[in-house]
């Protein structure tokens, strides 16, 4: 396990048009032996920090630190990516075509001065980890998604790397076999005590192995915190879009008989806080309820609004609703087709999200 800091880390690409800045002033510490997660859209920059970590790249600007060792600084790599101890899962997997699973997890081998039986047991060890050993003579046309990917991970984990790194690693994969691929590396992680980053746009691969989460926007570190702290608690739109769906609305907050109400159209929402006048606020589907008053406490009648479009997504209904006497839009889901055109809406005030106007 290591320990990496990155200290004022900046990538700045050369373009016809000017500079392009992938990274800017980057500031983080990942423990030795956490679970990080690097999140954030396409093109945030997000890959060309794990690359720097990887020693594939070096900072334009700042120096990255591996157990307080300096391993680049200024557009200077100093410990190369061979030095590192690293393992790296990419996106597309990178498997040899012309070579076996088994040739495939032992090429990191090969430099190593390790006898051929050796270097057979380390493949076989970490196969039977992953639950592949039966496939070690197949070529990687021959095996299935999931398969792919454990010859992969196999590849990363056989020269007992202190760090991890996965760039997307889960996208290749059919939606019914992610959730055993997460639970898999989780499970790799700890069982090795390795310090993991996983790098990724989907916040159900972050989430599901990460137990510390930073978010990247435009080049920018966003946001650091613990996943729940991230779902909500975001410090900006950009980062609760980022996460899940949100409904984000305008509305006004007024003083009505010594209490804050936050009013949107009809809707009347008591709160706490200090917040006066005009208001940015996101409420999340999940804390929304029609039709009948939820019996769990911390629910409130915030009033009626018109159903305008219910589309079934699997598992639930998505209804589209409006606040009567206001245009603004609200996404709520149901388990079934809402009865009426105009309904009770209830809410969670306290899951009520304020943002900058």
């Amino acid at each position: 396990m290591v320990e990496i800091s990155a200290k004022s880390v900046y990538k700045i690409f050369s373009k016809k048009k000017g500079e392009v800045y992938a990274l800017k002033d980057i500031n983080l510490t990942i423990e030795s032996g956490e679970k990080f997660g690097i999140l954030g859209p396409s093109g945030a920059g997000k890959t060309t920090f794990m690359r720097i970590i990887a020693g594939l790249e070096a900072p334009t600007k700042g120096e990255l630190l591996f157990d307080e060792k300096v391993v680049a600084r200024n557009g200077k790599v100093i410990v190369g990516p061979e030095s590192r101890n690293i393992g790296m899962v990419f996106q597309n997997w990178s498997l040899y075509p012309n070579m076996t699973a088994f040739d495939n997890i032992a090429f990191p081998l090969t430099n190593m001065k390790i006898s051929k039986s050796e270097m057979r047991q380390k493949v076989e060890e970490v196969a039977k980890v992953l639950e592949i050993s039966s496939v070690l003579e197949h070529y990687p046309r021959e095996l299935s998604g999931g398969q792919q990917q454990r010859v992969a991970l196999a590849r990363a984990i056989v020269k007992s790397p202190s760090v991890l790194l996965l760039d997307e690693p889960f996208s290749n994969l059919d939606a019914r076999i992610r959730d055993s691929a997460r639970a898999l590396v989780r499970d790799i992680a700890e069982k090795l005590r390795l310090t993991v980053i996983v790098v990724s746009h989907d916040p159900a691969d972050i989430f599901s192995i990460s137990n510390r989460v930073g978010v990247i926007f435009q080049g920018e570190l966003v946001q650091v915190g613990k996943p729940e702290e991230i779902y909500n608690s975001p410090k900006s739109f950009h980062v609760a879009r980022l996460i899940g769906e949100i409904n984000e609305l305008k509305g006004k907050v007024i003083e009505e008989d010594g209490k804050n109400i936050l009013s949107i159209g009809n809707l009347a929402i008591p709160i706490s806080g200090g917040y006066r006048g005009e208001v940015k606020v996101g409420i999340r589907p999940e804390n929304l309820r029609l039709e009948e008053e939820p019996r769990e406490e911390g629910w409130v009648e915030a009033g009626k609004v018109r159903v305008k479009i219910t589309t079934y997504e699997g598992g639930h209904f998505k209804v589209t609703l409006t606040p009567l006497g206001d245009d603004q839009e609200i996404i709520v889901f149901m388990d079934k087709i809402p009865k009426e055109e105009e309904m009770k809406l209830f809410v969670r005030p306290s899951k009520i999200m304020f943002f900058k106007y």
